[in-house]
């Protein structure tokens, strides 16, 4: 028997923000006023508050990556290499057989990924030395590293407001940000069924005399282990592993380093430099083994991808309130220190800043992924409803009743919508990307005031303005995976018709995107739209989709040439069985058959 050890660091960039939890921090609902903040869900942390990608998140990323590659590529050579190694490589599911017989551990190990100082912006005080501190009455304050935050809202979807206790709050990782991940592993040779077998022990007490239902899985081989470090860098390469949470935001996507994509060793621990070489890395050429891995050729990111062009003519504004409590509490610390020196007050309200990509004050602006999906879900629940209850006459939950909270209204949500969006239980089909801004542009202070509803003037301390930034902006970018929609072709395709209404009633201009939609921000002019990967649909026109307006046209050239599409998908689809209805519109009818798709 031979042991072959191998040893794999892969070099990635992050290419948009990267959250993945730790330990969250109690929140009390239950306060109210000023002392009701929001607390911000962490970054996972090793015992010296350094954030860290934990090794057990990033493995539990890449096995779900090569389980959807080889679940839809079962021809594939590398499928066939691994075929029956699964448990070998991954380890057992966690069920011990009936005779006790012992679990196998998994043949790869993922290192912890250290995030670089790089990403951190500062750092901030430690919750522990705090309360520490407060016991003791020590003035010293321990500080710990941060990671910049973006904070995001609900909208209730009838109110058209924001949702009771829907503000939220990420620690994260910008893009642009170098990880190195390390995974080793063992393969072993030269064992035999039978000997294996023996080693392990059978089972004479199995049930039915089943004497190979107690064995542990065999232990995974040189080669099967090889062919599944080949996967996994083709995985990376093709865009295909996502790390994280809030990935239907578009979080958690990474990409190899070109000029250095990955470093591999293989040591069969047979002689004394190798064996050597394993103790001191420092002293072998990763090359001396003769070996080179080459990725196995996963094609690109598999799905469907919706790219608009287009402007907003008004400005979009999303804030960012904690550079907004920032400039404050500077300016609060101002005026402190003129009225002790007896010099003048700046009165000038703090303007409301825009969201930045990297949570500086001066970095790229950038429209959030979960805004445009928020607004797009929005405007999808009310296409849906309307149809619901306008063409087919049913009724609906009462969502202007006191207790009917945000989550509430998206689990009642109708099933094309969740099927697409997902649900706080489980992911939806569709992911937007973050949309950064193309040029630095122009910053406009738009000043407002209220009213005293009595006096008709100015009412006291009601004076606020807000920063918009005219700028221009990259094309917004929607992926759909059609493998995360149910199996049924015709509920596909109708969620697609769904969906298209939406991208028809954004290109008309009726759909705003960010905050103040209410006061003319946030219009969105549309100018091309177009779609690749559409070949799920099985149209004889093929998979890929331009609609354009034409020059010096607006966007609802883009609408009708989109809506001519949708029509004739609908052409396509066979009526939902257990609904009185026809075409799309029948799936979005809760019935008995399409629970079971």
């Amino acid at each position: 028997m031979s042991i072959t050890r191998f040893e794999l660091t892969i070099h990635l960039t992050t290419t948009s923000p990267l959250h993945s939890g730790g330990v969250d921090a109690m929140v009390d609902p239950t306060r109210e006023g000023l002392d009701r903040e929001v607390v911000a869900t962490r970054f996972a942390r090793d015992a010296h508050e350094r954030p860290i990608l934990t090794g057990r998140s990033v493995k539990g990323a890449v096995r779900a990556a090569c389980a959807r590659y080889l679940e839809s590529n079962p021809e594939s050579d590398v499928a066939a290499a691994l075929k029956n190694a699964q448990a070998s490589l991954w380890g057992d599911r966690g069920k011990k057989s009936p005779s006790g017989t012992p679990l196998r551990a998994s043949a790869l190990t993922f290192h912890t990924v250290e995030i670089p100082q790089t990403a951190l912006v500062g750092s901030e005080p430690d919750e522990s030395s705090n309360i520490e501190r407060r016991e003791t009455g020590s003035g010293d304050q321990s500080r710990r590293p941060a990671l910049p935050r973006r904070v995001g809202i609900a909208m209730n979807r009838y109110w058209g407001a924001v949702g009771d206790g829907a503000l939220f709050e990420h620690e994260f990782v910008p893009g642009g940000t170098e990880l190195t991940l390390v995974i080793t592993a063992e393969g072993v040779d030269g064992e035999t069924t039978e000997k294996h077998a023996r080693s392990t022990g059978k089972a004479d007490n199995a049930p039915g005399g089943d004497t190979t239902a107690a064995a542990a899985p065999r232990p995974a081989t040189a080669a099967e282990v090889k062919a599944l470090l080949k996967l996994i860098v083709g995985l990376f390469q093709a865009g295909r592993v996502f790390f994280g949470g809030r990935q239907g935001a578009g979080w958690g996507r990474v990409e190899l380093d070109e000029k250095n994509p990955a470093e591999f060793r293989e040591l069969t621990l047979s002689n004394r430099a190798d064996l050597k070489a394993l103790l001191i890395p420092t002293d072998c050429d990763s090359s001396s083994s003769g070996t080179r891995l080459t990725p196995t050729d996963c094609g690109s990111s598999a799905g469907t991808r919706i790219t608009i062009t287009w402007n907003s003519p008004a400005g979009i504004l999303v804030a960012d309130p904690g550079l907004s409590q920032q400039d404050k509490a500077k300016r609060k610390k101002e005026r402190e220190a003129a009225l002790a020196e007896g010099g003048d007050v700046d009165d000038e309200p703090v303007p409301t800043v825009s969201l930045r990509a990297d949570g500086t004050d001066d970095g790229t602006l950038v429209l959030p992924g979960s805004s445009v999906r928020g607004a797009l879900r929005s405007r999808a629940s009310r296409i849906a409803r309307t149809v619901l209850v306008g063409a087919l006459g049913h009724e609906l939950d009462d969502w202007s009743k006191s207790g009917v909270g945000v989550h509430d209204q998206l689990a009642a949500d109708p099933t094309l919508v969740r099927d697409l969006f997902g649900t706080t239980e489980r992911r939806g089909a569709l992911s937007v990307l973050d949309t950064l801004a193309s040029s630095a542009g122009t910053c406009r202070t738009i000043t407002h005031n209220a009213g005293d509803r009595w006096t008709g003037g100015v009412a006291e301390g009601a004076l606020y303005s807000e920063e918009v930034h005219d700028v221009e902006w990259n094309a917004i970018t929607l992926e759909l995976d059609p493998n995360r929609l149910p199996a049924d072709d015709n509920r596909r395709r109708a969620a697609w018709c769904l969906l298209g209404l939406v991208l028809a009633e954004l290109a008309t201009g009726t759909l705003p995107l960010g905050s103040r939609g209410t006061r003319g921000l946030g219009q969105v002019e549309v100018k091309g739209l177009t779609v690749t990967g559409l070949e799920w649909l099985g149209l004889p026109d093929g998979g890929t989709k331009s609609f354009k307006a034409g020059a010096g046209r607006s966007g609802r050239d883009v609408a009708k040439a989109l809506l001519e599409h949708l029509r004739a998908v609908n052409a396509t689809i066979t009526p939902n069985a257990g609904a009185d209805a026809a075409g799309w519109s029948s799936y979005l009818i809760d019935t008995e058959e399409k629970r079971n798709g």
